[in-house]
């Protein structure tokens, strides 16, 4: 067998970069999901436990909005920073992986 053709392999190197980079965009935005929908879950619960105590007569009167609002955009925080972080890290590490390292062949031992 011949030595492979280098536009074959530079071809499918940016392939599979690509698909790399895909996967962690992908994979960033279901951790955004995540933590945006978790956040939200929590701050919900915050409400329903405020109002209770409101209810039986152990706790001040609260809105859903003076609650829920700083409560979404906490969990937007949180998800940018946690996605974000995922992102550039997976990217990060895509571009160095991706990157021809001098005296290295492209070809496979064989």
């Amino acid at each position: 067998m011949g030595a492979p053709d280098p536009a074959v392999v530079s071809a499918r190197r940016r392939t599979l970069v690509r698909v790399a980079a895909v996967a962690w965009v992908a994979c960033a935005v279901v951790v955004w999901n995540v933590v945006f929908d978790a956040h939200v879950i929590e701050a919900g619960r915050d409400y329903l436990t405020r109002q209770a105590l409101h209810q039986q007569g152990r706790g001040d009167a609260v809105t859903i909005r003076g609650v829920m609002d700083p409560g979404v955009a906490r969990a937007a925080r949180a998800a940018s920073l946690s996605g974000g972080a995922i992102a550039a890290a997976g990217l990060a590490a895509t571009w160095l992986a991706s990157r021809g390292r001098p005296g290295r062949s492209a070809r496979r031992a064989e």
